[in-house]
């Protein structure tokens, strides 16, 4: 199993960054394999914005967060109270952007591995969970 981070999934679509060949290299496979992937029912709010603020165009950006909560290969994870405050407990201790958190206290939950582009999650996020870039 993997929880994926928004970013990972961004640069899936945009064909424009330089990360996605590595990005879909790894989904791919993962898809092939048959391992799940997961993210927290976040990452639809936040592919929303990343794309309406990097393209400027809110249809499309409302498509993709359709699209993926209606994904059969990316797991959506509900934002509960018991995750909500596990989050809180990790953006104290670990001093992540709260969103960030939230993927870290799902994979922690999980026992699962966090994939991830974010320079901050990679880096503070292994004192909770095994972090690594896609």
């Amino acid at each position: 199993m993997a929880v994926i981070d928004a970013s990972v999934y961004v640069t899936l679509l945009d064909e424009s960054d330089p990360e996605q060949v590595i990005c879909r290299a790894w989904f791919t496979a993962a898809v092939a394999a048959d391992e799940p992937i997961l993210a927290p029912s976040l990452i639809l709010s936040e592919v929303a914005a990343a794309l309406s603020r990097g393209r400027g165009d809110a249809g499309m950006a409302k498509e993709a967060a359709r699209l993926l909560e209606n994904s059969a290969v990316v797991q959506l994870a509900p934002l509960s109270l018991e995750l909500a405050s596990l989050a809180a407990t990790i953006a104290a201790e670990q001093r992540v952007r709260g969103a960030d958190a939230v993927y870290l206290a799902l994979a922690q939950q999980l026992g699962d591995t966090l994939i991830t582009l974010d320079r901050q999650q990679l880096q503070r996020g292994v004192a909770v969970v095994t972090t690594r870039r896609p």
